[in-house]
């Protein structure tokens, strides 16, 4: 089955915005052939809802829209409630979407929308694109046609043995710098800063590079941690330098400026162990990586990859003493290229037949 010129409702759990999440990057990518729904979250649930009409649909570009809807009772964990909410917005949705054929429901949500064969469509599919373990995913796996998950280690931990394994995927248009950038010759850190990141070794490659500038750009969340306090709060450390969240393409044009790129994330944080989108971020500029220990890396010796703080600290002292080697640099991005989205869209086009 070819994925073109076909309808595709991608069900987002993250909303939309200049943020981009495997969600909004595969939404984008799939409008290049076909006419995408990027079915948004709703807005938390007011009483004024109950007295609110219809839909309200944006269009992002010629070929992908943002389909905006209101839960009409509060959603919740009570189950009478969530399914008769889901039955209102089942049919909202049928009545939209009667006027078009060849419908592919795409979901990466599994809080919500679980029952797919609901909607009148050809076919659906679930992409597990992190470790959600909920009850609500369970009947979501079980009402979906296709699964598919960017980790080996997400489909053992749910017992699924028909998945399709994919990558994260990267766009061709990541590989090259579009807009200069003021900032240069600093390590860098892309993505939300909140309770998933390591501040304990994050302050302490601030304390050991005094003379290293590091540039954290993604939106700053509460985090009850000292650490945190001290680096972001306090802004005790002159070399941190904080950029607030700028639109996902135009990270690549402070990727390219970078000496050093950080994934300093929590290894007792459930999902931290395995795939990370930044990670093809990076690497699509040959850019030595540092990461915590990833599950879907551990045979790849492209990402420079931790166990402990000690650990960390010297592979940076290491990478930053020695010249980079052009012919690793090529690896990293050779090794990048091989998860364009075409290339994802091939295999799950073989898969889906």
């Amino acid at each position: 089955m070819e994925l073109k010129n076909k309808t595709i409702l991608v069900v987002s759990n993250e909303p939309w915005g200049d943020i981009w999440y495997s969600k909004h990057n595969w939404a984008y990518e799939l409008s290049k052939n076909n006419l995408v729904f990027f079915i948004n979250l709703p807005k938390r649930w007011r009483i004024s809802n109950l007295f609110k009409k219809g839909i309200k649909i944006i269009d992002y570009n010629k070929n992908l829209k943002i389909f905006n809807y209101n839960n009409k009772l509060p959603f919740t964990r009570c189950k009478l409630f969530f399914n008769l909410n889901e039955r209102i917005i089942y049919k909202t949705i049928n009545e939209y979407f009667k006027q078009y054929n060849n419908i592919i429901f795409w979901t990466f949500d599994p809080y919500r929308l679980i029952n797919p064969q609901k909607v009148k469509k050809n076919l659906s599919i679930y992409f597990i694109a992190d470790k959600y373990l909920t009850k609500r995913e369970a009947t979501l796996i079980e009402n979906s046609d296709y699964i598919i998950s960017i980790s080996k280690d997400l489909t053992d931990t749910l017992n699924i043995t028909n998945a399709l394994i994919l990558s994260h995927g990267i766009s061709e248009s990541e590989f090259e710098a579009d807009k200069e950038v003021e900032l240069s010759n600093f390590i860098l850190y892309v993505g939300n800063i909140n309770y998933r990141l390591n501040f304990e070794l994050i302050e302490q490659l601030l304390k050991t590079f005094p003379q290293e500038k590091f540039l954290f750009i993604g939106k700053l969340e509460k985090v009850s941690d000292n650490n945190f306090k001290r680096i972001f709060v306090e802004k005790k450390y002159e070399n941190l330098i904080y950029h607030p969240p700028v639109h996902f393409k135009e990270l690549k044009n402070y990727i390219a400026k970078a000496k050093l790129c950080l994934s300093p994330m929590r290894t007792d944080v459930q999902g931290n162990d395995i795939n990370h989108h930044k990670l093809l971020q990076y690497l699509a500029f040959g850019k030595p990586v540092l990461s915590s220990k990833l599950y879907d890396y551990k045979s790849n010796s492209l990402i420079l990859q931790f166990e402990t703080i000690e650990d960390a600290i010297n592979i940076v002292k290491k990478t930053l003493k020695k010249k980079e080697d052009e012919e690793l640099k090529n690896e990293r991005i050779n090794f990048t290229k091989q998860h364009i989205y075409d290339n994802l869209i091939k295999k799950i086009e073989k898969f889906i037949k």
